[in-house]
């Protein structure tokens, strides 16, 4: 696992920008028809805390094309920007203005598939697909400026989120980590185009 400064700050040899914050431009999310659709766009979202996270497992199976790794991270925070219309537990909300979402004691499962390619006749892992699965102990969610800047909607309806927040956090944060999947899947190419397999992963040659 990479040390900590290389998550801060990227690793330059290998085209890979910093960990932490990860930064996204955009995303949107919708899902849902009538009292349950919902539509959330994040954007200039941070994602904050990977520095701070330490690896408990990997394994892979070379046969299979398939590895995995967990980590733990004491704290994932989320920041950024928001525009919600639809419905979360079913109650209307309405709002655009400051996010901030916080996982806490995370586990992060990350299982990936690759293919093996040549380049310039060297053999380098490229990953076709990946997975995470985040299992916090407790999410906490503020949402700024909700109907309009309505004090008392807003508390009540940030108070709503987080008493509710499992469910809450089943209903809207898939799309986010699918997006965040995505982008964790370009970056480790960059990296994995560069060092061949038997580096990157040395049991491949036992």
């Amino acid at each position: 696992m990479a040390d900590p400064t290389s998550t801060k700050t990227g690793v330059r040899k290998l085209n890979l920008p910093p960990l932490d914050p990860l930064e996204i431009k955009e995303l949107k999310l919708s899902h849902g028809q009538g009292r349950g659709q919902l539509n959330l766009t994040l954007r200039d979202v941070k994602l904050q805390g990977l520095k701070d996270a330490y690896m408990l497992n990997f394994s892979h199976d070379i046969n299979k094309s398939l590895a995995s790794f967990l980590l733990t991270v004491p704290q994932l925070k989320l920041l950024g920007t928001y525009n919600i219309l639809g419905h979360i537990l079913l109650l209307p909300i309405k709002g655009t203005g400051n996010i901030n979402i916080t996982l806490v004691d995370t586990k992060c499962m990350v299982s990936y598939h690759f293919t093996i390619e040549k380049i310039n006749g060297v053999d380098h892992a490229l990953l076709t697909s990946a997975i995470i699965h985040l299992d916090p102990k407790r999410m906490y969610i503020y949402l700024e400026n909700l109907f309009n800047g309505n004090k008392h909607l807003d508390d009540e309806m940030n108070k709503i989120l987080n008493e509710n927040w499992k469910e809450v956090f089943d209903e809207i944060t898939p799309q986010i980590i699918a997006s965040f999947a995505e982008v964790f899947t370009e970056m480790l190419n960059d990296v994995s185009k560069q060092i061949p397999i038997d580096v990157l992963i040395p049991e491949t040659l036992s």
